[in-house]
């Protein structure tokens, strides 16, 4: 629903905006039209008066008065009184009374340049010590273009604005595609969070429940159900920290010092810890030879360790039993390369591209075999982006997976 009225408001102000601009570029078109229609017309009608009205109806030579000769216009010569001494009409035909009242309204007309628009006519009025010439011009061709021309410009744009709509509402699909696909990641985190916490809380109900119930007996004889409660709420604070985490990372609101860490030394201290999990599993850890000593890079030392730290865990979790996992750290130039690889179920080619989104397991089931909630990648990506360096994945059956981790080498010199 929210994404609908979203798309709505998208096309909907889009197209105000296309409305507005078409309406001012067919607005300032139509105006410059009207503009040179009338400059034209006072420029004939200034040309025309020059004429000696005599001689008017005369072949003329000049381009200009070759044209005007096809023009419905008249020419008249009156005295101050009102009264026509001359006149000439050219390609025009009109009544007595309309001729006259044209005239008049002229001759009275305080301005020099006008126009009665109830006969289409334009007149410009030259003025001489003993009488007054005042050229007419019919401009009924000339408004009958721009209105022609309003109704093409009106057509026009309602063409355009339909073509725009189709194109907005193609567009909107497009534009809102990635905010239809947070929506639905934000609708699936909130989904999953509340399935993830709904298993734990039910479990320490019943827990509670139990111990309610038992009242008498000593806390010796009911620890599996304390140690079961505590358990789960590890799991629970570990959920939330996760979960804010990301929220934070996503509102800029996370620790982003950066400091000049020793990446070799952060890694085997890491690795020490993680092996007593490796070993229940039977799992092999490789390292002593693969990791070169004191690479350098800047970065957050707590997120550092925490992306390792994920990494490690994850390789843990999903190897095989009495498999091996090496861990490599090697400088390639200006960059360090860090490499992470275990045998255990492969990721199929067709996952690997949503490995690092949240709450995204390869194992749609949703099975607890393994704990977790799916946030431990996507809290991986989300340290790589925040400290410049870019995470990858290749699975495959022969070569198990492999996560590679790329990030800026620093060169520190070593002490004297």
């Amino acid at each position: 629903m929210m994404l609908k009225q979203l798309k709505i408001k998208f096309i909907a102000i889009t197209m105000i905006l296309v409305s507005i601009i078409l309406s001012f570029v067919f607005t300032l078109m139509y105006q410059s039209n009207v503009k040179s229609t009338y400059d034209k017309s006072v420029a004939d009608l200034k040309t025309i008066s020059t004429l000696d009205i005599s001689k008017f109806s005369e072949p003329q030579t000049n381009k200009v008065l070759k044209e005007l000769q096809f023009v419905p216009l008249f020419i008249v010569n009156i005295d101050e009184s009102g009264v026509i001494l001359s006149q000439i009409k050219s390609n025009i035909s009109m009544d007595d009374e309309s001729f006259k009242s044209i005239v008049k309204a002229a001759h009275e007309s305080q301005e020099d340049i006008g126009t009665i628009k109830s006969m289409d006519i334009r007149y410009y009025k030259k003025h001489y010590s003993l009488y007054e010439k005042i050229s007419f011009i019919d401009i009924s061709r000339d408004n009958k273009n721009l209105e022609n021309l309003f109704v093409v410009f009106i057509m026009t744009g309602a063409i355009t604005l339909l073509f725009f709509f189709f194109i907005v509402l193609f567009l909107s699909n497009w534009a809102l595609m990635p905010v239809e696909k947070t929506w639905n990641q934000q609708k699936q985190f909130i989904a999953d969070a509340s399935h993830e916490l709904k298993t734990p809380l039910t479990v320490l109900l019943a827990n509670m429940d139990i111990l309610e119930n038992n009242k008498s007996d000593t806390i010796q004889s009911q620890i599996k159900w304390i140690q079961a409660s505590k358990q789960e709420a590890k799991q629970m604070k570990n959920l939330i920290e996760e979960m804010l985490f990301l929220a934070k990372s996503d509102a800029n609101r996370i620790d982003n010092s950066k400091t000049t860490i020793n990446v070799s030394d952060t890694l085997f201290s890491l690795i020490l810890s993680i092996e007593v999990i490796a070993f229940e599993k039977n799992v092999i850890i490789n390292y002593a030879s693969t990791i070169d000593e004191n690479l350098y890079t800047t970065a957050n030392e707590k997120q550092l360790v925490s992306l390792f730290s994920i990494l490690l865990e994850n390789a843990c979790k999903y190897s095989y039993e009495e498999t091996s996992i090496t861990a490599k750290l090697k400088r390639e130039q200006s960059k360090i390369k860090f490499e992470l690889n275990n045998f255990g179920p492969v990721i199929p080619k067709h996952e690997v591209a949503h490995i690092f989104e949240r709450f995204y397991r390869v194992d749609k089931s949703r099975n607890k075999e393994h704990g977790g909630y799916g946030l431990g990648l996507s809290i991986a990506k989300k340290i790589t982006d925040e400290n410049n360096m870019k995470i990858s994945v290749e699975s495959s059956e022969e070569k198990g997976t492999t996560f590679k981790v790329i990030m800026n080498a620093v060169d520190v010199k070593k002490p004297q």
